[in-house]
């Protein structure tokens, strides 16, 4: 999953289960983006609301890559 200048997105349930198991909305997740350090303090205006598709973004820190972040949409 180590690639430092892309950003892989994955409908939520195609994402590798220990991404997913960091959203804490319980079912009502899109995608999920993983977006590696050289980008994750950019702003990314297709992943902004209502942009890609979703009603709320949340972010977490990948809890084994340092400085990678996971993007998460929800649609409620």
């Amino acid at each position: 999953m180590n690639a430092p200048n892309h950003i892989r997105v994955w409908r939520f349930e195609d994402a590798p289960e220990e991404l997913r198991a960091l959203s804490t909305r319980g079912g009502d997740e899109d995608w999920l983006a993983l977006i590696p350090p050289k980008l994750a303090g950019d702003w990314i205006p297709w992943l902004d609301v209502p942009g890609f598709g979703g009603c709320d973004v949340a972010e977490y820190t990948h809890p084994e890559l340092p400085g990678y972040v996971v993007s998460i949409g929800y649609h409620s």
